[in-house]
């Protein structure tokens, strides 16, 4: 049986606000409430703090660091009036972050401190370190993705060699690493780490929320698609998400079935322009964009799907755990995903879902029309996908496997100061 314990997670990234939509931000608040449930105590630091009242967690600093956020804010738009690299503002503010919340954390904590330190890895991030040796407590990392790599690749990053260099120093001091995925734990150990410090931890979905039973029929009658079939896709939109394939893919399925829609639930970054591809594609009519929704809507939302999409881009390491797709398969839709990554683990093509090749609009195109021209087999994919969640990617089984991992290192230094020698 594990050990309970008490654990402050950190979540430094100015961009995961706690109460977002976003697929980190659910991240950070479900796994945090599954180890609240696993019977652990849990305070939470983040410059972004907004909990809501039903969750189980505490917050260590209710405050925002204005005095942070107010001259980033200043200097991007010096810096993107001036056309110069305006990400160096917020890279300059999470640099700060680190030492701004230093002092404030140990005064907060001085008279019940951690037994140990969870840290979701974010850029400059190195509170975590900082406050486990202040308190001599064992440091767990928590790795979604190489930050320095992504930020790098997908959003611009300025100080690239620095950010590089404060993520292998967290990463080789790190008592633990808990990674969402085989492919990252294979490019973790490839930075030096020891393969038996890196553990396994997949994200998942809440069973209870995301289930069939909640209906989609008020979600259909909210859009207009009663008595459709509904191609569906839900989260971020990004430009890795492949949402602009799932367009035209959707085309082609509308000239088999000129009654389908496609339902569209998030915003993001890219909305604009797969809004401007609709229009030019003469689509309107077919296609439904909900913008943001709260993700106490989603289970609805996706219930409403008759097809969910997950039509990842291609990537060179394909190192994400996606929570879309688990939720998808707890829903019970009929799951249509990109064969990459971590995906082909979870599912089997023909299995649990149909896995469609990576940036092919014709290969995911196919597997949409065998879809829908075959409800038995969206029922009997759909029944499968729940049952392989319900047995193997539960928020709760990944604060288990996370559980375990902290009792074991604390039981570990616990054992190691009661054998040390008073001076």
């Amino acid at each position: 049986m594990e050990l309970a314990v008490n654990l402050l997670y950190i979540c430094s990234d100015f961009g995961i606000p706690l109460g977002g939509t976003k697929g980190a931000s659910i991240h950070v608040r479900s796994i945090t409430r599954a180890l609240c449930e696993s019977g652990h105590d849990v305070s939470i630091l983040s410059p972004r703090p907004s909990l809501g009242l039903d969750h189980p967690a505490s917050l260590l600093l209710a405050q925002s660091p204005r005095e942070l956020t107010e001259p980033a804010d200043r200097l991007r738009r010096y810096m993107k009036d001036r056309e110069l690299p305006h990400e160096l503002a917020g890279e300059i503010r999470s640099l700060q972050y680190n030492e701004w919340v230093a002092s404030r954390a140990l005064d907060a904590l001085r008279d019940n401190p951690p037994d140990v330190v969870v840290e979701r890895l974010s850029l400059f991030g190195h509170a975590g370190l900082d406050l486990s040796s202040e308190f001599g407590c064992p440091l767990v990392i928590e790795v979604n993705a190489l930050m320095s790599e992504e930020a790098a690749t997908h959003r611009g990053l300025q100080m690239q060699p620095l950010a590089k260099q404060i993520e292998d120093r967290v990463l080789g001091r790190a008592d633990a690493i808990l990674a969402v995925s085989q492919s990252l734990r294979g490019a973790i150990c490839e930075r030096g780490v020891a393969p038996s410090k890196v553990h396994l931890v997949p994200n998942g979905a809440d069973v209870e929320a995301f289930d069939p039973g909640v209906g989609g029929t008020a979600i259909r009658g909210q859009y207009g698609l009663e008595d459709r079939f509904v191609i569906g896709f839900a989260g971020s939109l990004k430009s890795w998400h492949g949402v602009d394939l799932l367009i035209f893919a959707f085309r082609n399925v509308l000239a088999e079935d000129s009654e389908a829609r496609l339902l569209i639930v998030g915003t993001g970054p890219t909305e604009q322009a797969l809004k401007d591809q609709v229009q030019l594609l003469k689509l309107s009519h077919a296609v439904v964009f909900t913008g943001a929704v709260d993700h106490s809507k989603m289970p609805a939302c996706l219930c409403a799907m008759d097809v969910a999409v997950a039509p990842f881009r291609s990537a060179e390491c394909f190192y994400f755990s996606p929570i879309k797709l688990f939720e998808y398969m707890a829903s019970g839709c009929c799951v249509v995903a990109s064969n990459l990554g971590q995906i082909e683990d979870v599912i089997g093509d023909g299995e649990h879902g149909l896995l469609c090749a990576p940036d092919n609009v014709e290969s995911l195109t196919q597997k949409l029309l065998l879809a829908r021209n075959d409800p038995s087999l969206r029922k009997r994919l759909a029944s499968a996908a729940r049952a392989r969640v319900e047995r193997d990617f539960t928020w709760r089984l990944a604060a288990m496997t996370t559980g375990n991992v902290l009792s074991g290192l604390v039981s570990r230094s616990d054992a190691v100061s009661s054998n040390r020698v008073p001076a």
